[in-house]
């Protein structure tokens, strides 16, 4: 194998330094069967745009223009989504078209052009690029992916190497933003002189490399507070909140209404943001969620949400000192429409200086904003808080089975964002699985309308390096996964196994084909298990215990997983069956039991 195309980069304009150099890495990691090295001048400039400009100017000369270092990065995803597509379409033996222009103008809604399709009508030349200019502009402003690392998953196990990739295909399919949450569940606090070494140490300098990596490439900080949740050495008896899930309250949490754990709360987070400042971390917002975790089901706090409010209003004083130009969004998971009304009071009196916007909770089995949402959220700016941990229902939530394609499903809920004056969305992610999701999300939140089966197709060529058949049997599977049809698992893992010796995935990323391999072999013997279960226990015990096996490959091979706590832990993401088995087997589960969990987590 040869490479074929080095990247010759001119950045004129130091907000596109960081977008040279990932274009120079990712170009210089392209290769194909023949033909020989080729060099690819790129030139980096400013432009007066509200999105990017990619203008062609010869086979192998293009210019990215843009304002926003975000914006720079984003283009130079789409100018090798146009280079991997040339590459397969120059290999294929009956030498069509250049496919990596066919679909130019789909990155994003109101893409300009000159010529059919966004480009001029001129010969394409392999490897190079037909000659014109597009400008691309995002149709979803904020396009946040949220992934909180806590509960064992990847982002709180994964380093550096892997977390900057990731990262970094974020903003190569075009996010604007990345959050997190310092969450106190587990964690002593880090700021406490008696705490020597402790995990939260170690934890809140890894975040803080991440929001300081994210920044560095101009995605938007963003920040989850969880306002009354507390450490495990702030669990005093007489501070602690009364948890009720009825309420909705569970997690480590601290009451508001006691004016000693009232002064903790405040202080977790004056020392947490004064921290952050100091660091040189740079934040554009906070979102603060009362539920999962949080909340406190004593009288002296019912009704809960009027206490969370003041509480939010006391956290953004505490802050304020900071960060004097931060917005504070509401996140509306498990919010009722009688709260929802207590906020467009809260959002237009106390908070109206301050207030970002209410992001509407879009989770299990829901595919659009409802019709009446802007008349449920009155004046308030309206954001989403979408969840995209799972498929096209929760049967495979979190990391039950591995990969989580959903690409339709999110596309169905960011095209009812027009209608509904929706200006972004934060996504929801729990570990890598959620990968392909979030960078489709990335691509839809700049043009709702684009081909899902193009956007998997950019990924498969970018994460995998395949093309051709491999490509298209991959592409496939990966779209059919989106329904959970267990009677096909055979059929993929058997397809996937074909693709395999051709897929090349970087360092960083064993895991990124793993899993979608691994998610077609836990399904196909969920289905065998399912199939045989019923008749005969021992007829079943064998797919079982491979079901088991590969489980473990999945969590530990694939994900990193070691301690696993919350809604992570095991015997919420095996399947039915283990119960069954557990007891059958004689697993005993002692005297320790993890607490339980809501069934809307």
């Amino acid at each position: 194998m040869k490479r074929y195309l080095q990247a010759e980069c001119r950045c004129a304009y130091p907000e596109a330094e960081q977008a040279a150099r990932i274009a120079a890495e990712r170009i210089g990691e392209m290769e194909i069967e023949t033909g020989e090295t080729r060099r690819l001048r790129l030139t980096f400039e400013e432009r007066e745009t509200e999105g990017v400009v990619l203008e062609v100017t010869a086979p192998l000369e293009a210019t990215i223009g843009a304002k926003r270092r975000r914006d720079f990065i984003a283009g130079v995803g789409e100018l090798l989504r146009r280079l991997l597509a040339a590459a397969d379409e120059a290999s294929a033996a009956d030498g069509a078209g250049d496919a990596g222009d066919a679909a130019g103008a789909a990155f994003a809604a109101g893409a300009s052009s000159a010529g059919e399709g966004g480009f001029a009508d001129s010969a394409a030349v392999f490897p190079g690029l037909r000659t014109g200019v597009c400008e691309f502009v995002p149709a979803v402003k904020d396009r946040v992916h949220y992934m909180p690392g806590h509960f064992g998953n990847s982002f709180e196990v994964c380093w550096s190497g892997e977390m900057k990739r990731y990262l970094e295909d974020l903003a190569l399919s075009g996010a604007s933003g990345y959050g997190d949450w310092f969450d106190p569940n587990d964690m002593p606090d880090p700021y406490n002189p008696h705490v020597y070494h402790s995990s939260s140490m170690f934890l809140w300098r890894r975040k803080k490399e991440w929001l300081a990596y994210s920044q560095l490439l101009g995605l938007d900080n963003v920040l989850v507070v969880t306002p009354n949740v507390g450490y495990t050495d702030q669990m005093r008896p007489e501070w602690v909140g009364v948890r009720n899930h009825s309420l909705r309250v569970q997690g480590q949490v601290l009451c508001p209404s006691n004016p000693a754990a009232r002064e903790t709360i405040l202080g977790n987070q004056r020392r947490l943001f004064d921290d952050l400042r100091r660091s040189g971390i740079r934040l554009s917002k906070i979102v603060c969620a009362p539920y999962d975790d949080g909340g406190c089901a004593c009288a002296n706090c019912q009704p809960y949400y009027p206490t969370f409010l003041r509480l939010v209003e006391d956290v953004y004083r505490t802050i304020r000192p900071f960060y004097p130009e931060l917005k504070v969004d509401i996140c509306g998971w498990w919010t009722t429409e009688e709260e929802g009304a207590l906020l467009r009071e809260f959002a237009g009196g106390p908070a109206k200086a301050w207030f970002g916007s209410f992001q509407f909770s879009a989770t299990y089995g829901v595919f659009a904003l409802p019709d009446d949402v802007r008349s449920r959220v009155g004046g308030m700016s309206l954001g989403c808080f979408l969840h995209i941990g799972f498929s096209n229902d929760r049967r495979d939530v979190y990391t039950k089975t591995g990969v989580h394609s959903a690409s339709r499903r999110i596309q169905s809920v960011l095209r009812s964002f027009a209608a509904a004056d929706c200006r972004g969305f934060m996504t929801y992610n729990e570990s890598f699985g959620d990968h392909f999701n979030a960078f489709a999300a990335g691509l839809l939140g700049w043009n709702p309308h684009r081909d899902v089966r193009e956007i998997a197709e950019f990924y498969g060529r970018l994460l995998f390096r395949v093309r051709g058949e491999a490509l298209r049997k991959l592409v496939r599977v990966l779209l059919e996964m989106e329904m959970l049809d267990g009677a096909k698992a055979a059929e993929w893992a058997e397809t996937l196994k074909s693709v395999e010796p051709d897929v090349r995935t970087h360092r960083w990323q064993r895991w990124a084909f793993g899993h979608i391999l691994l998610k077609a072999e836990l399904m196909r013997l969920d289905a065998e298990i399912e199939r045989t279960m019923p008749a005969s226990f021992e007829a079943a015990l064998p797919a079982m215990r491979e079901r088991l096996d590969l489980t473990e490959r999945l969590w530990r091979d694939m994900y990193g997983f070691g301690v696993l706590r919350h809604i992570l832990i095991p015997e919420r993401m095996l399947p039915d069956w283990y119960a069954v088995y557990r007891d059958r087997v004689g697993e005993a589960e002692g005297g320790i039991r993890s607490g339980a969990m809501a069934d809307e987590a």
